[in-house]
């Protein structure tokens, strides 16, 4: 491993011309959390349909419906909560902040979903670790955006004993991972009562769990109210062993899948929905139930579903609510009906949704500067009932002094339109100012939720751990177990928050003791900080290595848990061995690549073809580590660019055998056509001398540019003793995409003697 110096390099500055001033979170008073208890009942939108808007859903008087995937500019007919959910997958999240950015600012405060089924195959089919990792990806990518929205995780088919085991091993991986407990607003469950056994009807045995055995049901049993209750009181026991008591638990879906042909006709299946609905509205437990909800077990539930007649092809599902042909409500439809219609009261909320500063300039909101801003606030009823008296809002600073004050002449109901108020104000220079909105200061509106009325803010950003990463001497990940050697530790800081920040600092420390703290650079909105550190020697034995970044006093952090992270390994000294005279006792390795970074500032070392350039550093536009020079395939129309080195991969003390060859380069991808079309490539292969291909290490396109430069490896050791070639080749179909190359390395390493 070549040594790295300990540098602090900004791997991305996005230019934002708006800063948001976060709120503290609301104080805990009593209230009712569901003053229309319909509200608590929904639906599942299936793609059968062409969507909620093609039906005729206000007889159904529910409060809520999922259609298993995210709502950009969603329909609420009646006022109804579309709520949003992300899937997480084998391969990785596939998710466009652009999106989710979008969406927080159309529906702040929404309910977000993460994961449908993550532990059945046939769906999200996840590990626990795997579910682990996106699930704090997408968490704090959402609260980057909108600390208020709400974050479900869970989503698991059934709360029996094997998937109450799946999702323990999801909570001990995100605290083995990230040195914190699992963040969750809302805990998520569907309640089906299903089997799990392999290749047979049912949910299957959880990834991960192969050899484990689950719970064996008949059919018959798929409406038994007694197991439905039984899993809903194993999952409030398990939120209790694990501290999470006082969070909501919603049941996201549940249902009767079965056809009339199995015996699940109109009267069975509408029992069971009666008496399950009857039960959670009223079920209730002084030690395990929600405190916020008269301590009930379950806040909301979602039948599956409004328009599946026919769940997987097998029949008539009676317990689809409408028909999807013919878009008239079917018996089931009256049945849920029948159920919410009597529950609904109407009631009226008035909520601070959004408080945002920016500035009149367009500059950057700064702690450091007195600056002239714009304070926003947008005003919501979320209740379903319009008000019409007026009221007012005032915002006054830290020494109660008016800032502003203004009567808004009533709001219609939830989602009928907004109220918005503008008002110029000078932000003081510092840390020490404080801005509080009331809605309704007079008090002449009769409200469900007096807590929601009040919205302090202060200077604020979420700052955001993104990853912490360990490799070692071959420049593999380091996982529970390392050889003795040096560690190179990289920690990714990002500023989700909307004001220019400087002074946060970045502090590692193995156990007790201190390895690394530094002050991170001027943070832009959404810039990102690479923070590299050489631990040249770990000593053997055990370490739990903390990484933790601190922002500035006087700054308030809107989002936590996502500021600290911990990683736990064993450094064992696997290949101990007597000093032998004459010969190293290190592990020692060479890089074999001549120029590898282009420093000389030129090709030196390689050939090429086609217009491959090198590319000097400036301050908009750097080079890998902020090196001076990079190689440049710019671009072309329909031309091929090529790149490649001779390397011998081969030991160089008499008689030493090879224990490692690896490889690792940096890329970077600009485009003006990230669309679906793979239309410009970038390919990394190894060939022979004769160019016969040898293998093919990444191939990438146009589609998916990344905001900064990635780093890629990979373990040639395949080919150790061989000469062989590196191959970068370039294909640009349209004049639209350039591929940036730097700081390639091709390790080869001997083994200790």
């Amino acid at each position: 491993m070549r040594q790295v110096l300990v540098a602090l390099l900004i791997a991305c500055a996005a230019a934002g011309l708006a800063a948001v001033a976060h709120a503290d979170p609301p104080p805990t008073c009593e209230t009712t959390l569901f003053p229309s208890a319909n509200e608590r009942f929904g639906f599942g939108v299936t793609h059968k349909g062409n969507g909620i808007s093609t039906y005729d859903v206000l007889p159904l008087n529910a409060g809520w419906y999922l259609n298993w995937g995210l709502n950009p500019n969603a329909p609420h007919p009646g006022g109804i909560l579309g709520v949003h959910e992300i899937h997480v997958h084998r391969q990785g999240l596939s998710v466009n902040p652009a999106d989710i950015a979008r969406i927080t600012e159309e529906d702040p405060g929404a309910l977000w979903i993460i994961g449908n089924e993550p532990d059945v195959v046939v769906m999200d089919n996840v590990t626990p670790g795997q579910y682990a990792t996106q699930y704090r990806q997408v968490y704090h990518l959402i609260k980057g955006y909108d600390p208020t929205a709400q974050v479900a995780a869970g989503g698991i088919a059934q709360p029996t004993p094997l998937r109450l085991g799946w999702l323990s091993a999801v909570w001990d991986a995100y605290l083995q991972q990230f040195g914190v407990p699992l963040p969750a607003d809302v805990w998520n469950i569907h309640n089906f009562i299903l089997q799990e056994k392999l290749y047979d009807w049912g949910c299957g045995l959880p990834p991960g769990f192969s050899g484990a055995r689950g719970v064996r049901r008949q059919i018959d049993q798929h409406d038994d109210l007694a197991l439905f209750q039984d899993q809903i009181w194993a999952m409030r026991q398990w939120m209790y062993e694990h501290g999470e008591q006082n969070k909501p638990l919603i049941n996201s879906e549940y249902g009767i899948l079965f056809p009339a042909e199995h015996g699940f006709d109109l009267a069975r299946v509408s029992a069971f929905f009666i008496n399950s609905a009857n039960w959670m509205l009223t079920a209730a437990d002084p030690v395990l139930g929600y405190p916020a909800d008269e301590h009930r077990l379950v806040q909301r539930w979602l039948w599956y579903s409004l328009d599946d007649t026919s769940f997987d092809y097998r029949g008539d599902t009676v317990a689809a609510l409408m028909d999807p042909i013919t878009r008239q409500m079917r018996d089931m439809g009256h049945v849920f009906a029948g159920q919410t219609t009597p529950l609904r009261r109407p009631y009226v909320n008035l909520v601070i949704a959004r408080v945002r500063m920016t500035t009149l300039d367009g500059s950057l909101l700064s702690l450091d500067a007195t600056q002239q801003v714009t304070l926003s606030v947008t005003i919501q009823n979320r209740g379903n009932t319009a008000i019409a008296e007026p009221f007012r809002v005032t915002i006054q600073d830290e020494h109660g002094l008016s800032i502003h004050s203004e009567t808004i002449n009533g709001l219609p109901a939830r989602y009928g339109g907004d109220a918005r108020l503008q008002t110029p104000w000078q932000k003081p220079a510092g840390a020490g100012w404080r801005l509080e909105v009331l809605v309704d200061a007079d008090d002449v509106v009769s409200e469900s939720d007096e807590c929601d009325n009040r919205w302090t803010t202060v200077p604020a950003t979420d700052l955001h751990l993104v990853s912490l990463t360990l490799l070692n001497a071959q420049g593999q990940l380091i996982g529970a177990t390392t050889a003795n050697g040096p560690i190179l530790v990289t920690a990714e800081v990002q500023n989700l928050g909307d004001l220019d920040l400087a002074g946060a600092t970045l502090r590692l420390q193995d156990g007790a003791q201190v390895l690394y703290q530094a002050a991170l650079p001027r943070l832009a909105p959404r810039a990102r900080v690479i923070a590299p550190f050489f631990w040249a020697s770990p000593a053997i034995g055990p370490h739990e290595l903390q990484a933790t970044v601190s922002l500035p006093a006087g700054v308030a952090d809107p989002v936590e848990g996502n500021n600290r992270i911990t990683r736990s390994f064993l450094v064992a000294d696997g290949r101990a061995a007597f000093p032998i005279p004459g010969f190293p006792q290190a592990n020692p390795c060479r890089n074999v690549v001549v120029n590898p970074g282009f420093e000389s500032g030129t090709l030196a070392g390689w050939e090429s073809s086609g217009k491959v350039a090198l590319w000097e550093s400036t301050p908009a536009n750097t080079c890998a580590d902020n090196t001076r020079w990079c190689v440049w395939m710019e671009r072309s129309w329909n031309l091929n660019f090529h790149l490649h080195q001779t390397v011998t991969l081969s030991a160089w003390t008499p008689g030493a055998q090879l224990d490692s060859v690896y490889l690792t380069y940096q890329w970077g991808i600009n485009t003006a056509a990230p669309g679906a079309e793979p239309r410009d490539t970038f390919t990394v292969t190894l060939r022979s001398t004769a160019g016969q291909l040898l293998r093919t290490i990444e191939v990438l396109d146009n589609r998916s540019p990344p905001p900064n430069w990635k780093v890629f490896g990979a373990d040639i050791s395949e080919f150790a003793g061989q000469t062989i070639q590196l191959h970068f080749d370039a294909h640009h179909a349209i004049l639209n995409t350039s591929f940036w190359l730097d700081e390639i390395y091709v390790e080869v390493c001997e083994q200790r003697r």
